[in-house]
């Protein structure tokens, strides 16, 4: 199989986790944002990197805490979650990927298999270390980030079913455990790692876009990216970018575009975030 170094739009559902109760349960519905709080490990806009507790977008399915509400503002979140691990409910309920809890990122599912022919392995599959996915959404005509993830190590082939992958227990029970409940039990899928400070990748590493939970304000809207050529503002469909070969020049350009739009925003970026807690 031949990999492509590629730069990736990947446009995921950008609406957000609203609960009724401070408690929100194991997501059995459709992907949705949630806006959270943690530890982390943070570079701020002058580059130096310290822990601190941060606020960020990104997808937890698993159960979380509310542990603030705000009124309604267009772009803002209106709840902030602390996400919290519990044990799953009987049937099916929702993975999370990107992953970007613990010492690395993972990408491990998501668009990896096509519908036709029936759940053959997609262009996603064949990434090479160095490829950059930009995981974000299309909102009010603009691709707004929430992850970047630069591929540091292609770990595994895998199938749900059959686990044995060397992952965090909490990975494996929120992630490959909903997985292994749905119809994706037996498919042959990829695992990323994500390249981080310490281990880049041709001096490019992932991140998600950050602020101090201390600053103020505390929320805020996902930076909106561009990048004439790659990325379409306007897409909400497939993923699109992943057959497509770019040189290091290009890669490298990107990248330190896209870090440079996010801090122009206000923004840190969070290099690590530690693993929720039980709830």
């Amino acid at each position: 199989m031949s990999r492509v170094r590629a730069i990736v739009q990947f446009p995921h559902p950008g609406a957000e986790h609203v609960p009724k109760d401070d408690l929100m349960p194991w997501n059995t519905g459709g992907h949705r944002r949630k806006f959270m709080i943690s530890t982390g490990t943070v570079l701020d806009r002058d580059g130096n990197k310290d822990a601190a507790e941060v606020v960020f977008w990104g997808e937890w399915e698993s159960p979380s805490h509310v542990v603030h509400r705000w009124p309604k503002a267009s772009g803002l979140p209106t709840v902030l979650h602390r996400p919290c691990v519990a044990d799953p409910p009987s049937g099916l309920r929702q993975n999370t990927d990107p992953w970007v809890f613990g010492d690395i990122f993972l990408y491990s599912n998501c668009k990896q298999l096509n519908a036709r022919p029936a759940r053959s392995p997609s262009a996603l599959q064949r990434l090479d270390e160095g490829s950059i996915i930009l995981f974000g959404s299309s909102c009010a005509g603009r691709f707004v980030l929430d992850t970047l993830f630069v591929v540091g190590e292609v770990a595994a082939t895998y199938t749900p079913f059959d686990g044995g992958l060397d992952v965090e227990p909490i990975f494996q029970l929120c992630t490959l455990g909903s997985l292994a409940a749905d119809d994706t039990a037996t498919a042959s899928l990829t695992l990323f790692r994500g390249a981080t400070p310490t281990k880049p990748i041709d001096g490019m590493f992932s991140f998600v876009p950050c602020r101090r939970a201390n600053e103020n304000p505390r929320r805020f809207e996902r930076p909106p990216i561009s990048l004439p050529g790659i990325i379409n503002p306007t897409s909400k469909q497939s993923p699109s970018g992943a057959k497509v070969g770019r040189s290091l020049p290009e890669r490298q350009e990107a990248w330190s575009a896209i870090s440079d739009q996010v801090r122009a925003a206000g923004l840190s970026l969070a290099v690590h975030l530690a693993l929720p807690g039980r709830c």
